[in-house]
């Protein structure tokens, strides 16, 4: 027997940005995550507008943007620490774009 999804597979028709804009901490090697549904990600941008607007929202000092290819930005995300487990697209903080790494 055989069964079909029915269900749209989530996020095959969306499309990452070739380059990202991360926040990054030079003097700790830091980067800026968000947590999205218990959801946890390394918070990267289409802009650098953006990043700095989230930057400011949640209040980190010292922190840097940091262009990144997508395949850059992957890897960022997998050196990340537990509880990260994913890269996030947050120009929609309410609706990111999730990709998992792991």
């Amino acid at each position: 027997m055989t069964e079909t999804l029915e269900l749209t597979l989530l996020g095959l028709d969306e499309t990452f940005p070739n380059e990202v804009f991360v926040l990054h901490h030079p003097n700790t090697d830091r980067y800026g995550c968000f947590c999205h549904e218990g959801v946890h990600g390394l918070a990267c941008f289409s802009s650098e507008k953006g990043a700095f607007r989230f930057a400011e929202w949640i209040d980190l000092s010292g922190m840097m943007t940091k262009e990144l290819s997508f395949d850059e930005a992957r890897d960022v995300a997998k050196e990340r620490p537990m509880p990260v487990i994913s890269l996030m697209v947050l120009d929609n903080p309410d609706d990111p774009q999730i990709h998992y790494v792991r």
